[in-house]
């Protein structure tokens, strides 16, 4: 018998965010994650996303969006000598 690593999860949250969508996580010491952060860059921003799992046992595991952090990467300290 193999130890399986990953699991079945699907993200959901407000408008598009999470609409669903299905991804394939690691186990966190031999159970499912409590909490999962996810990090995109669009336009040159970087935007990170978590979202808590559901009560739900079976796969797909749900976890629903909890909240966002936008940050600007191309804010540069550029202060002249």
């Amino acid at each position: 018998m193999s130890a399986q690593e990953t699991y079945k999860a699907v993200l959901f949250g407000p408008n598009v965010i999470g609409s669903g969508t299905e991804i394939e996580l690691h186990f966190a010491n031999g159970g499912y994650q409590d909490v999962v952060v996810l990090e995109a860059v669009e336009n040159g921003q970087t935007i990170t996303r978590t979202y808590r799992k559901g009560r739900e046992t079976e796969e797909p595991i749900p976890y629903r969006f909890v909240d966002e952090d936008v940050s600007d990467e191309t804010a540069v300290g550029d202060v002249p000598n």
